[in-house]
């Protein structure tokens, strides 16, 4: 009646996708049985590769771990991605993001089967936190997981933490004594983002660390990482995040 699907953690995304691809050929009879057989079928995390790479999501919604999210949408564009979301039932398929949104799969699976009343007992018994909707609150920069040793990613990093407010495209290329195509192609190269997203990236990481650990106004967050404007910046921030800047703060304290 039910097939629940799981995935590898710990590895580098480049490896963790080619283990996925190997493991979706193992996968495929238990997925292709379990169809056939009509049964609820439920992927965490990085499984889901091995739901798509099948078809079963072919003009679904679905979401998967975040930091998966640019690499699913470009192997699977019939499926209708969406990552901001922990976890998506559609139909008889479930997928969620990674990690502890494991938790909120088993709960979902848990009220959808007519265990409702169990499912209450399990989150009291476990003392589980309250059911989260969205993940886009806990991303942060794919760079952050490139080897701690790339020469190039630590001078921006030092960079970054010194003359955030003054981060710009002028400013960087001045400071590395690069054009601004050189410049652009080292980020495509190296990182594999752009310069303008990734000071964006720093910035709003900037952000979401003062509203973490400091009691400092909006406006005067939005002044230190870098923006000028407080509407547009917290619009910027919640369109992003996935959350206001005031509620983000809220959730993570």
């Amino acid at each position: 009646d039910l097939l629940v699907l799981l995935a590898m953690p710990g590895m580098q995304i480049p490896e963790l996708v080619a283990a996925l691809e190997e493991e979706s050929r193992h996968a495929a009879p238990l997925i292709a049985s379990a169809q056939r057989d009509g049964a609820i079928i439920a992927a965490h995390c990085g499984a889901g590769y091995f739901l798509a790479d099948a078809g079963l999501l072919d003009r679904k919604r679905a979401t998967i771990s975040w930091w998966l999210k640019t690499d699913a949408q470009r192997r699977f564009p019939k499926v209708r991605w969406d990552a901001s979301r922990v976890l998506i039932g559609d139909g008889r398929i479930y997928t969620c993001g990674g990690g502890f949104s494991g938790l909120e799969l088993g709960k979902a699976l848990l009220r959808d089967l007519g265990f409702a009343r169990e499912e209450r007992l399990v989150h009291k018994l476990l003392v589980l936190p309250p059911s989260r909707q969205i993940q886009t609150p806990y991303e942060f920069p794919l760079t952050d997981l490139l080897p701690t040793q790339e020469p190039f990613r630590d001078q921006l990093e030092a960079l970054s933490r010194k003359q955030l407010g003054a981060l710009d495209l002028a400013f960087l290329g001045a400071q590395l004594g690069l054009s601004p195509r050189t410049l652009a192609r080292r980020f495509s190269d190296e990182l594999h983002t752009t310069p303008g997203r990734w000071i964006q990236d720093r910035r709003l990481e900037a952000a979401k660390t003062l509203l973490e650990s400091t009691k400092l106004g909006i406006s005067e967050i939005c002044y230190q990482v870098g923006y000028r404007d407080t509407a547009s910046f917290s619009r910027l921030f919640n369109r992003v995040v996935g959350l206001p800047p005031g509620e983000y703060r809220r959730q993570s304290q």
